[in-house]
C-alpha cells in the first residue's frame, strides 16, 4: 500500500532511488567503498538462480521488510518498475546475511549502505540498494530490474525543458513517473563550486516563469536547493545541489503538476 508522501520527502527518495539506477557497481568508489564480490556457487556463467520475483521475496522475510511504494517508471528511456521497503532491522548485523544470500551479486558499500547488482538469465540486472542514514530509523531497501539495454545515461532528446543544464553537466539521468505527471533528473557538475551552480541554475528556472518560494541552505543531504511554483497549469519544481565525496556537485530537479 503506498502512503501519500510530501513534496520534498518524495524529492529525496527520488534522490535516494537516482543511487540505484546511476551508480555502476563497483566503479563509484566516491560513493561506496568497494566490498569484494560474496563466496559460494554463482550459478551457471555468473548468472543468478534465484528469479528476480524470488529475490524480493526471500530478501523481505530476512529483513521482514515491507514495501509501502511501488510504480511504473520510465529511466532514460526504458521502462520498469521502481519499489521501496522499509525494514526494522539494523544495516550492520544483517550484511552479512544479505551477502550471502546473493553470493554472485556484485557488490559494493559503507557503513549505512549496500549496493547489490545481480545478472539475470535473461541478460537484464536485479539492483537492490539498501540505505540506513544516520537519525533515518527505518533500513530503506530500493529495488528495481534494470533492462539489458539500459542506456548509461538520458539521451539529450529526452531531456525536460524544464530543467536546466549547468555548463560541464554530464552524466545525467531522468527518471518519469507517467501516474503522477512527474519527472527526476539528475547530473553532475565537476570543477565547480555549489553557490555558482545554484545562481545560475535558479536564474534559468526563473527565465522560464518560475516563482521561488523558499531558499533552503540545510536540507538531509546538506547541500544548496530551492522550491519553485508555477500557474496555468499549476506545477511544482524543486532544485537540489550537494558535493559528493569526489568533490563533483550533484545537481538534482523534481517536478510535477498539482491539478
Amino acid at each position: 500500500m503506498r502512503h501519500p508522501t510530501a513534496p520534498k520527502q518524495t524529492f529525496r527518495l527520488f534522490a535516494l532511488a537516482a543511487a540505484l539506477i546511476a551508480a555502476p557497481c563497483g566503479l563509484r568508489a566516491d560513493i561506496f567503498s568497494i566490498w569484494p564480490f560474496g563466496g559460494g556457487s554463482a550459478g551457471k556463467n555468473g548468472v543468478s538462480d534465484m528469479s528476480a520475483e524470488s529475490a524480493e521475496d526471500t530478501l523481505a522475510t530476512l529483513l521482514d521488510a515491507t514495501q509501502f511504494w511501488s510504480e511504473k517508471v520510465t529511466v532514460n528511456g526504458r521502462n520498469m518498475t521502481m519499489k521501496i521497503s522499509m525494514s526494522d532491522q539494523s544495516l550492520p548485523l544483517v550484511r552479512a546475511s544479505v551477502l550471502k544470500l546473493f553470493p554472485n551479486a556484485q557488490v559494493a558499500g559503507n557503513e549505512s549502505s549496500l549496493l547489490m547488482k545481480r545478472p539475470l538469465d535473461d541478460g537484464s540486472s536485479q539492483r537492490i540498494f539498501l540505505l540506513q542514514l544516520r537519525g533515518l530509523n527505518p533500513l530503506l531497501q530500493f529495488t528495481t530490474v534494470l533492462p539489458k539495454d539500459m542506456p548509461r545515461e538520458c539521451p539529450m532528446e529526452l531531456w525536460p525543458v524544464e530543467f536546466p543544464v549547468a555548463a560541464g553537466a554530464k552524466d545525467f539521468t531522468l527518471m518519469n513517473f507517467p501516474n503522477r505527471g512527474s519527472h527526476f533528473g539528475t547530473y553532475t557538475v565537476t570543477e565547480s563550486e555549489i553557490a555558482p551552480v545554484m545562481d545560475d541554475l535558479t536564474a534559468k528556472i526563473k527565465s522560464k516563469g518560475w516563482a521561488p518560494a523558499t531558499m533552503e541552505h540545510a536540507d538531509l543531504f546538506e547541500g544548496a536547493g530551492d522550491v519553485f511554483m508555477k500557474k496555468d497549469p499549476d506545477a511544482l519544481l524543486l532544485l537540489g545541489i550537494v558535493r559528493d565525496a569526489a568533490g563533483a556537485v550533484q545537481v538534482s530537479f523534481y517536478t510535477r503538476k498539482l491539478k
